[in-house]
């Protein structure tokens, strides 16, 4: 029987890139991708009959069933990414502002909503956004988002060492994709930077504020430094050619981001729009 993929994408934590390298590998007819309000009403629920000839599900969703897992009662190899919580937040607060395609953008605007009031209200619209959501994620628990959530943390470090066929770092993506191309078989992984935030608007959020979300979050930086710790024992059994594969991958999307920033200048197409051509024809993994 096919076992899909299944990328649970926590927002910010570098999924429009990644998704950028899976569609390199895996063809659209091969993906269930769960992001809009339309997908979330059009796969609410599904035939497990459905996924026969799925390859990839994506989206902001969390597993049915953790242990073992599953989504729309089909076996999946889930995979994700975590990042620097506070750092997360940050972005995330910052993007839903920002883009006003997505749902919250007249909510947060409208009421002026500050940073602090978004990691702290208890509003439905915010209640699970600003403490310890990836903890959510990774353990698929329930809890008070006031508390410390010791079950639901201890359970997600669990779910990274044994239900998680792999975890990515944000913070240390190429690393990350060379990893995460063993576990997938990607055939390429070569990559531009996508939906990232300007350096200028993060500098709008107070030392006070950072320092209230890593109050908030404290839960989110212990998974995190724990994740961390998984994913520098698996760097570490693989030996010295690591770091060599590491630097001649470096070298060459380098070259690659330039080609691609080339081409957006010369066409006038915006950095966030995915430059398909010099992936697919001028380079090769």
């Amino acid at each position: 029987m096919n076992i899909p993929f299944f990328f649970l994408h926590i927002p910010r934590t570098a999924g429009t890139t990644i998704n950028s390298v899976l569609k390199n590998t895996f063809q659209p007819k091969e993906i269930l991708s769960v992001y809009r309000d339309g997908d979330y009403k059009a796969f609410h629920e599904l035939d497990p009959a459905f996924l026969d000839h799925t390859k990839l599900i994506q989206g902001h969703l969390l597993l049915h069933s953790y242990d073992p897992p599953q989504i729309y009662s089909r076996e999946v190899r889930p995979f994700t990414f975590l990042r620097n919580p506070v750092d997360r937040l940050v972005s995330e607060y910052l993007f839903l502002k920002s883009w006003p395609d997505n749902h919250l953008y007249r909510y947060l605007n409208e009421g002026d909503v500050s940073f602090r009031e978004y990691i702290q209200s208890d509003a439905k619209e915010l209640r699970f956004r600003g403490k310890n959501f990836m903890t959510r994620a990774v353990s698929g628990m329930d809890f008070d988002v006031f508390r410390f959530p010791r079950q639901a943390l201890e359970t997600a470090k669990h779910h990274i060492e044994h239900v998680f066929g792999f975890v990515g770092i944000q913070e240390r993506f190429d690393e990350s994709l060379l990893l995460l191309r063993e576990f997938l078989g990607l055939r390429s992984i070569f990559y531009e930077a996508m939906n990232a935030i300007r350096k200028d608007l993060k500098q709008s959020i107070g030392k006070a504020d950072m320092e209230l979300a890593l109050e908030c979050n404290a839960a989110d930086m212990e998974l995190h430094a724990f994740a961390v710790s998984v994913f520098e024992a698996k760097i570490a059994e693989r030996g010295r050619d690591f770091a060599r594969k590491l630097k001649a991958f470096q070298k060459i999307n380098a070259k690659f981001g330039h080609v691609c920033a080339l081409i957006s200048k010369r066409t006038g197409l915006k950095t966030d729009i995915p430059i398909e051509m010099p992936k697919n024809l001028l380079f090769r993994s």
